[in-house]
């Protein structure tokens, strides 16, 4: 499905379905162990694109779809949510994560169809465009510059992709318009998380990193900016990056100053560690955030 009209911000990538795996002794071979309940959620593309919707931006969320069974749970989420799309064929269940819950963040193990991101087909007019991974980024490298060619604003968030991460000094062209990492993934790609917004350069032309309960910092139209985290009582990590993103593009959206966006991207991270899951179903949840100033 293509979608025609002009839209705000356009979150493209996969959308997983996700399995939180509950922190018990796994079972050896022939055994089996029962658990009070086991946690089912969505993220990846669809964090960013709710977290926007619930502030107020008109998203399109373009994702490759094929006909399995998560398929299935995760087109009737959207469209619970009431989110525009744009989708085209990949294999079934193309994107599923087991979660494994830390003290202080999370491990994945994933399966995930990065090929059918190849597939993608022109993305609709927007003046932003989001992609949640450095390794989509690679696989979608055509459709994004052909929606920057057309006038759209590019960014890029990191999602742990060694890889990718290391070639990011290397680039010297500039790709996107802003790229967003956090302190461990800066580290990796730049040695020191403070320097990386400067040694990344090539690769974006405004560079942000997040660092939990320290805030984020980084440059953003040749200017050093900073924001203190704000203190919040944790419940779950998952989607705090991905709300971090909607909140900052929300404010540059709306003509914020980087030190402004920085703000209410942090403002969104804090609210979404309030709840369980990083894909907002309740609008509620980021109400009375100042997303103009």
């Amino acid at each position: 499905m293509m979608v025609e009209s002009k839209t705000e911000l356009c979150v493209a990538g996969l959308v997983y379905f996700e399995v939180f795996v509950p922190g018990v002794r796994m079972p050896s071979p022939g055994e089996e162990t029962f658990v009070e309940s086991i946690r089912l959620g969505l993220g990846g593309a669809l964090n960013t694109a709710s977290v926007a919707k619930a502030l107020g931006v008109n998203v399109t969320l373009a994702h490759p779809r094929g006909q399995g069974l998560s398929d299935d749970a995760i087109a009737q989420r959207i469209a619970h949510l009431g989110l525009t799309t744009q989708t085209w064929p990949a294999r079934h269940d193309p994107a599923i994560s087991l979660v494994f819950s830390g003290a202080q963040d999370r491990a994945f193990v994933s399966a995930a169809d990065f090929a059918s991101l190849r597939q993608c087909p022109e993305l609709p007019r927007a003046e932003w465009i989001h992609v949640p991974g450095l390794l989509e980024a690679r696989y979608l490298a055509k459709p994004l510059a052909q929606a920057r060619a057309a006038g759209a604003k590019i960014s890029v968030s990191g999602s742990w992709a060694p890889e990718e991460l290391t070639q990011l000094q290397t680039q010297i062209h500039q790709p996107w318009d802003l790229l967003i990492l956090n302190d461990k993934e800066a580290a990796f790609a730049a040695e020191d998380p403070r320097q990386a917004p400067a040694r990344l350069q090539g690769a974006a032309a405004n560079v942000v990193v997040t660092a939990g309960p320290a805030g984020a910092f980084g440059q953003l139209n040749g200017v050093w900016v900073s924001c203190p985290a704000v203190p919040v009582m944790a419940t779950d990590f998952t989607g705090a990056g991905d709300a971090f993103c909607a909140g900052l593009l929300t404010s540059l959206l709306h003509g914020a100053s980087g030190d402004a966006a920085l703000r209410l991207g942090c403002q969104a991270a804090a609210r979404l560690l309030t709840q369980v899951g990083g894909v907002v179903e309740d609008p509620t949840l980021l109400a009375h955030l100042e997303t103009h100033t």
